[in-house]
């Protein structure tokens, strides 16, 4: 007879705690589902940002805090990327005078073709394109993106308005990204047409 009273008891007080639960279920397990999918999302951008931009430091913990009161998990997301975008535009830069190529793989009329004239490329100018990329590891200089030849931009670190020339310690590697943010005179009108922004948008569902 006790048993039967301390059974009943203990199956009352079961019942008691499991109907909060079962009222609840649907709100608990989507709390835990955002919970996991943020945190879902905030390590693939870390993961892609680092892969992707290497020297490019972004600083997540203090973007994860100012958002932290944004009820919706998109726009939260988004104000994330938006920042993280932001990081990538305002990355301070320092151009530096680069490497030259080793001798034996310059031409006769390498030096001569250094030479700007009126401003139009050197007519030896995807040879030098191609061996810039290649002395620069196939990666932007600017922020370490990994690149094929077609889609380098390679450029000059001092204009020819400025006595830049064609010589290989005045040519560097970028990607279109960072050539569009170092040549912008407008940055937010830059910033809509930047590819970072397009392939971090794809992490938000």
């Amino acid at each position: 007879m006790i048993l039967d009273l301390n059974f009943i008891i203990l199956g009352t007080f079961i019942i008691i705690c499991l109907i909060p639960l079962y009222i609840y279920k649907n709100s608990i397990v989507n709390f835990i589902y955002k919970n996991n999918d943020f945190k879902t999302f905030i390590h693939n951008l870390k993961v892609y940002t680092k892969n992707n931009y290497p020297k490019i430091r972004f600083e997540f913990k203090q973007i994860i805090e100012d958002t932290k009161d944004e009820k919706n998990p998109q726009t939260r997301s988004i104000l994330i990327i938006e920042n993280l975008v932001w990081q990538f535009i305002n990355y301070k830069y320092i151009s530096k005078t680069k490497k030259s190529i080793s001798n034996d793989l310059l031409w006769s009329t390498y030096l001569e073709n250094c030479k700007p004239i009126k401003d139009k490329l050197p007519t030896d100018w995807s040879k030098r394109k191609e061996l810039t990329w290649q002395r620069d590891k196939h990666i932007c200089q600017r922020c370490g993106y990994k690149l094929k030849l077609n889609d380098a931009k390679v450029v000059l670190l001092k204009a020819v308005s400025n006595g830049g020339q064609y010589n290989f310690e005045n040519l560097e590697t970028l990607c279109n990204d960072c050539n569009k943010i170092l040549k912008s005179t407008d940055l937010s009108k830059t910033y809509k047409s930047l590819n970072i922004l397009d392939n971090l948008m794809t992490k938000v569902k």
